[in-house]
């Protein structure tokens, strides 16, 4: 249904017997859910922000003769909203579903705001998760499965691109995915949950068997950090104008699309790493390479799909732009402190890196590219081929949870050992 709008006629969710819905972030994903939920989901939709200044921001619209207003792919009104709030214990005790929607660096404050105010049967979800989401949030939130009846999930990407044009009153739809992947904790819950959050976004997420296909099968910390690199690892200070500013996906050239296509390989050869070894145990395959992702994501609005450079010259986002702060009037430069930066390397690639080194595989493209990219952020991820910067330590890697042997890995994911017994070699 990529290209199917979904207007207020949609049908109630079925599969979900809950009262209340909370969302936590009053960014574009907040927003778009606002209206989503209050659509599809049959009960109490309740919105988490953080700020009250925000939360008056967005109570002026939302309870405003207009509301707030979606428009594009997704047409309707977030008009099922009863609190919104910068409190925590006005929005999280009544929850029995918590959709978490803020960019990754905002996971870790977000899961330590609500965890003493969520319900024993919580089910608590990032949209979207990076890696290392699932470390953070058994490390924050007591009574996952099968020591307590909580569950968490991810969806491997937003199901939307999507943009507020006006805080609290408009949200624009663009594209929306044909399939979203999903991983939950205890992983015996993950095809329960993917059916109701099929209902509740409305496209189709699929049930993956772990985590793991989320972590290492994020599109996004190739994709992002890969053009990027494709287009700057070179740059020399030189300046750009409003129109050379290149366009981020439809500028991008066939060494671009291979140096990305060079991070999916590492990243699958990782995968198959672990899944040899775990005999059958762990299905990872949920981890694709990005040509295949990109041509499942976008079937009927790419033109070419040959290699992934052709997915990105011809797909759906055509008209945005590398990321870039004006350095003089009317003179450009890369914006590198941007969260295809600051987001998919440190909770992406370095996630990644980090269990490539407990399976012994060597990736000299991530490599390169977490160094090029801590270089840009004022950042010590990496030192001597090793995950052992000094700010490697803010990252939420497998290490933080007493994890550093392949076979704990594997358990780890395999059993839903969210309480690392340290038992092994």
């Amino acid at each position: 249904m990529s290209d199917e709008i979904i207007r207020d006629g949609a049908p109630a969710i079925r599969h979900l017997r809950r009262n209340t819905l909370a969302i936590c972030g009053g960014g574009n994903a907040g927003h778009a859910l606002a209206v989503i939920a209050s659509k599809r989901f049959n009960g109490d939709v309740v919105w988490l922000v953080s700020s009250e200044e925000r939360a008056e921001v967005l109570r002026r619209g939302v309870y405003s003769p207009d509301g707030l207003r979606a428009t594009g792919i997704v047409e309707g009104q977030a008009d099922n909203i009863r609190a919104i709030s910068s409190d925590p214990v006005q929005i999280i005790p009544d929850a029995d579903i918590v959709l978490i929607a803020v960019p990754a660096f905002a996971h870790a404050p977000i899961l330590k705001r609500i965890a003493p105010y969520l319900k024993e049967t919580a089910i608590v979800g990032s949209l979207p998760t990076r890696g290392g989401f699932e470390f953070e949030a058994t490390n924050m939130v007591k009574g996952i499965e099968p020591f307590g009846r909580r569950a968490i999930f991810g969806l491997q990407t937003l199901p939307w691109s999507t943009r507020i044009v006006e805080p609290g009153k408009i949200v624009n739809f663009g594209t929306l995915k044909a399939t979203v992947l999903m991983a939950a904790l205890p992983q015996r819950r993950a095809a329960d949950i993917g059916a109701q959050m099929s209902d509740l976004i409305g496209t189709n997420i699929v049930a993956t068997e772990n985590f793991l296909n989320m972590t290492l099968g994020n599109p996004g910390q190739v994709v992002h950090p890969g053009i990027l690199y494709g287009f700057f690892s070179t740059w020399a200070g030189e300046r750009y104008t409003e129109d050379t500013i290149p366009h981020f996906y439809r500028d991008a050239s066939d060494e671009t699309g291979r140096v990305v296509e060079h991070l999916s390989d590492e990243i699958l050869a990782v995968a198959k790493r672990i899944e040899a070894r775990s005999s059958g145990v762990l299905d990872l395959s949920g981890v694709n390479s990005i040509h295949d992702w990109l041509k499942a994501s976008y079937p009927t609005q790419t033109t070419d799909t040959s290699t992934v450079a052709t997915c990105f010259r011809t797909g759906p986002l055509q008209h945005r732009k590398a990321p870039m702060h004006e350095a003089a009037p009317g003179l450009y430069e890369p914006k590198f402190a941007y969260r295809y930066l600051t987001e998919d390397v440190p909770y992406g690639l370095a996630v990644v890196k980090a269990i490539a080194e407990v399976t012994e595989v060597e990736t000299p493209a991530i490599d390169a590219v977490i160094l090029w990219a801590q270089e840009k952020l004022g950042k010590q991820y990496m030192i001597g081929g090793k995950l052992n910067g000094r700010d490697a330590r803010e990252l939420p890697t497998p290490h933080h949870a007493g994890i550093k042997t392949l076979t704990h890995l594997i358990d780890w994911y395999a059993a839903g050992d969210v309480a690392p017994t340290g038992n092994y070699a």
